[in-house]
């Protein structure tokens, strides 16, 4: 009789005051995906392993939850996620996790020989490309290509990569007033490279030079913007590569392949007994047929030629932005 009288009492009292079931019943339960606490390296993405939730008749939430809160994966630091869910009667529960992005340990940098050369050739592939390779092949010579997506014979690409050259980002496009909108359309750019890359020689690189270089002006309509992404790209484990040595072969129409030959030469002896990073285009030919003058003086007068790795020594311009 007594328990009759104590089940009326509360089915009378849910009846009268709803949030009194709420009260009396036991709060969902969330269970994070993965740990509570998580350390990942700075990257273009993060995908969050999630949560699942049940209440406390064991029936499945998951798809009531609600997340509040966002890493940012490139940028370092400490993130927090916030999981949410709440049942029928609006009970709710709440779990957390800790996300640390930290920046990709780069390896230590090892310098070369003394009279080293690193040829490097942007924008390509070009019409004069193949030429360019048959010339590096009979010499057996390594150098450099900064690359642009959406050019042609792409599979030149894949015969640099086989014969031995580093393959690095350049562009995808090499429209300046597109690509430095913001960072977002930096990384669409980016990774629209990497993946023709990937397609041609079957793995990503870590080595890119930023179209018209780290120290140039066209980004400018976002201020602090190549600050932002010089630290954000090496966090990330890319290394990237200005030059002290200029061709001038983008800058001036008229000069030969003597002419452009004897601007290398002449830049490269100033820099002694240092390492010279040559920045030319192999989509110029003027530029590439000096190519061959260049590395037969080099090899006389005691340079080494080598491509350019994730620890070769780099050069900076100062930052414009």
């Amino acid at each position: 009789m007594r328990r009759r009288i104590v089940f009326a009492f509360f089915v009378a009292l849910a009846l009268l005051v709803p949030g009194a079931v709420r009260a009396l019943s036991p709060a969902p339960v969330i269970t994070l995906v993965g740990d509570a606490a998580m350390t990942v390296d700075a990257a273009f993405a993060f995908e969050d392993p999630g949560a699942t939730a049940r209440d406390s008749s064991g029936q499945d939430l998951t798809d009531r939850i609600t997340v509040e809160g966002e890493v940012i994966p490139y940028l370092v630091g400490e993130y927090v996620l916030t999981y949410a869910v709440a049942d029928e009667h609006g009970i709710k529960a709440q779990a957390q996790r800790t996300v640390t992005v930290v920046p990709v340990a780069l390896p230590q940098v090892v310098q070369p020989p003394k009279k080293t050369i690193y040829l490097t050739f942007d924008d390509g592939p070009g019409p004069s490309t193949e030429k360019l390779l048959d010339i590096l092949k009979q010499y057996d010579v390594k150098a450099t290509f900064f690359v642009v997506g959406n050019q042609g014979r792409k599979e030149l690409i894949r015969r640099a990569y086989e014969e031995g050259h580093s393959i690095g980002v350049h562009s995808y496009t090499h429209r300046f007033e597109e690509i430095y909108v913001d960072e977002a359309a930096f990384f669409a750019d980016f990774l629209a490279t990497e993946a023709v890359i990937l397609e041609q020689t079957g793995q990503y690189t870590p080595l890119f030079r930023f179209p018209g270089g780290s120290g140039n002006t066209v980004s400018c309509g976002n201020r602090g913007l190549m600050t932002r992404l010089t630290g954000i790209m090496e966090d990330m484990g890319y290394r990237y590569f200005d030059w002290n040595v200029n061709s001038l072969d983008a800058n001036r129409m008229d000069l030969t392949s003597l002419d452009i030959f004897n601007v290398i030469r002449n830049r490269i002896t100033a820099n002694g007994d240092g390492f010279s990073i040559v920045l030319q285009h192999d989509t110029k030919s003027n530029s590439v047929f000096a190519v061959e003058d260049l590395i037969r003086w080099g090899l006389e007068n005691g340079y080494t030629f080598l491509p350019l790795t994730i620890t070769s020594p780099t050069v900076h311009a100062a930052l414009n932005n």
